[in-house]
């Protein structure tokens, strides 16, 4: 079968290795045929470079991707059968023929999306595991530090549960203001944002959608209101910049995790996604052949207006 793998920082190359043999693997593993995938920010550090003590992933088969579609070909899980479509996340090494996962980050999709566009229910089903964890936002000011394909899905998530929602972002994000629920598109370098806020402007709730940032915390810190609220979203890196005596003095909450309950969440997002078809529409800007997945990384390190999710089909 065919595998992507990169050789070196921003190179990949494609090469054939034998097919996963389903003796291997054990309960609840399921093997399933590559349809189309989706750029995750945290594959970016990995392609160009960045080493991760957790995950390191140069040079590994199938990676760094892991937000895939495909059809099970085989199944040692009683909820998915030889034949279903799934969705979810092969963690780190969706870039193969025949990708392995285990039915804990699996769903089962309806015939409802087409393949691309289905590839979004992973990330917003982890946008939505997390809003969980701040309980009601009906009536609050939510900053959304980071406008690009995670950011945007907290918005839409925050508004439509009555969260006033300032966005904040490089890239001029008004043309998806309107169709993500962004209230208050801001483009401006985050911490001059934070510098000219006033204090009846301070969000309650700051949500960093920006990733892989070391000092983004300061920033957070800086912008809330006392007493209110910060999540980190996303794969951390080892150590951020925390002023931990403003933190104290402003009274505030600090939020972060990973996503669970997998199967769940995806199948709320499919709902969601098939709810609001216009959403997909908008998200997937860009879709690329494998053939050419080193342009369609170089495009996804180069946010601009107009692009948001970049996809991958065979």
């Amino acid at each position: 079968m065919w595998a992507w793998r990169q050789p070196a920082p921003y190179e990949f190359e494609r090469v054939d290795v034998p097919e996963p043999d389903p003796a291997d693997l054990g309960a609840g593993a399921v093997l399933a045929r590559f349809r189309a995938g989706a750029i995750c920010g945290s594959d970016l550090p990995p392609f160009t470079g960045v080493h991760n003590l957790e995950f390191p992933q140069t040079g590994m088969l199938g990676a760094p991707l892991h937000e895939f579609v495909g059809d099970v070909v085989f199944s040692a899980s009683p909820r998915i059968q030889v034949g279903d479509r799934v969705v979810g996340t092969a963690w780190p090494t969706a870039l193969m023929e025949i990708v392995t996962s285990g039915d804990d980050r699996l769903h089962v999709l309806s015939p409802k999306l087409d393949d691309v566009h289905a590839t979004s229910a992973q990330p917003l089903c982890c946008v939505l595991c997390a809003v969980q964890r701040l309980g009601d936002v009906r009536g609050k000011r939510v900053a959304v530090l980071g406008l690009g394909p995670i950011g945007v899905l907290f918005a839409t998530i925050l508004h439509g549960r009555g969260a006033y929602v300032v966005g904040v972002d490089r890239v001029d994000r008004r043309d998806v203001a309107e169709i993500f629920g962004i209230d208050e598109p801001v483009r401006a370098h985050i911490r001059q944002w934070t510098a000219g806020l006033s204090d009846v402007d301070r969000p309650d709730v700051v949500i960093d959608a920006v990733g892989h940032s070391h000092d983004i915390l300061r920033d957070c810190v800086d912008a809330v209101r006392p007493h209110g609220e910060i999540f980190v979203f996303g794969l951390p890196e080892e150590d951020y910049v925390l002023p931990m005596r403003r933190f104290f003095r402003k009274n505030l909450t600090l939020k972060a995790g990973v996503t669970w309950d997998w199967p769940r969440h995806l199948a709320a997002a499919e709902a969601f996604l098939v709810a609001r078809p216009e959403l997909t529409a908008a998200y997937v800007t860009d879709i690329f052949r494998l053939e050419d997945i080193r342009d369609a990384f170089l495009t996804a390190l180069r946010p601009a207006a107009g692009r948001l999710k970049i996809g991958l089909v065979p």
